[in-house]
């Protein structure tokens, strides 16, 4: 069984081969919402057999899967699920695993807090992640107890449209790639470069985190907010407001991080697309 990585919006979902009914080409104006009115079937089962998210944006020309009501009921209840289990089995290493599951060695050993290099046990039970928000945050190591965050002495160009005012970048290297910016207390925390709202919340060690991904597929991660403006699905726009910069929590001052990815890569943050 292989976990499918699919654009604009990521959405990973592992799944029996499911048969639709019919296709759909998509025509200017049509959304989700009303392709699915016009089948009789809801947004999610058209998302889950197709890959996407409620915040895909549409693109004149695409085919889409239209499944048959009982294909729909049985994809959406897949879909649910946020991970399975996997049992060690003799000769198995994370390499095979993650080649198996279509995810990448460090997202499956943070995933399951081990090291890459670390010798799995037969018997022993390790996660899967299979859905958007799940496998985004593979891709994060934790930052519990010591400070995994390596500082680098090269300084960001504050000058830049950051999230924040004026901020003093510093860039963090190693194992979290991206930038800590400072910020006043209670700061706004703004988009920089528009797009769909992946996830809010918080998340192991990194506070309250929003997640936006362009129509590109570019994915900004800010991270180490105090509080969130924003829900999941939701279009944002060049300097729209998200949420308020928070205390970190393991330097106790006020700032925020932002990670850039691209598909898997990491961006610099001073060099991704802003607008």
């Amino acid at each position: 069984m292989k976990i499918s990585v699919l654009f604009p919006v990521l959405l990973i979902f592992a799944c029996m081969p499911i048969f639709s009914e019919e296709s759909y080409t998509v025509e200017k104006g049509d959304t989700l919402y009303g392709i699915s009115k016009r089948y009789g079937i809801s947004v999610d089962s058209i998302c889950s057999v197709n890959g996407l998210d409620k915040s895909s944006v549409l693109r004149i020309g695409q085919v889409l899967d239209i499944p048959s009501s009982t294909d729909a009921a049985e994809s959406v209840k897949r879909q649910e699920k946020k991970y399975e289990e996997y049992r060690i089995k003799k000769g198995d290493t994370l390499y095979r695993i993650a080649l198996d599951y279509d995810v990448t060695v460090t997202q499956l050993a943070n995933y399951n807090g081990l090291d890459a290099s670390q010798a799995l046990q037969i018997g022993q039970v390790i996660k899967i992640p299979l859905t958007a928000s799940e496998i985004e945050f593979a891709s994060l190591p934790n930052l519990t107890g010591k400070d995994p965050r390596n500082y680098s002495e090269k300084k960001g160009d504050s000058s830049l449209a950051w999230p924040v005012k004026n901020p003093e970048v510093t860039y963090m290297v190693g194992k979290v790639g991206g930038v800590c910016l400072s910020a006043k207390k209670n700061e706004s925390v703004t988009v920089i470069h528009g797009g769909s709202v992946l996830y809010v919340g918080s998340y192991r060690g990194y506070g309250n985190v929003v997640i936006i991904v362009t129509d590109d597929g570019i994915k900004y991660i800010y991270a180490g907010l105090d509080s969130i403006r924003v829900k999941n699905g939701d279009r944002v726009s060049f300097g729209d407001v998200i949420g308020v910069a928070g205390i970190d929590s393991i330097k106790g001052t006020s700032m925020i991080s932002l990670i850039v990815y691209q598909k898997t890569n990491p961006v610099d943050p001073a060099k991704a697309p802003r607008g």
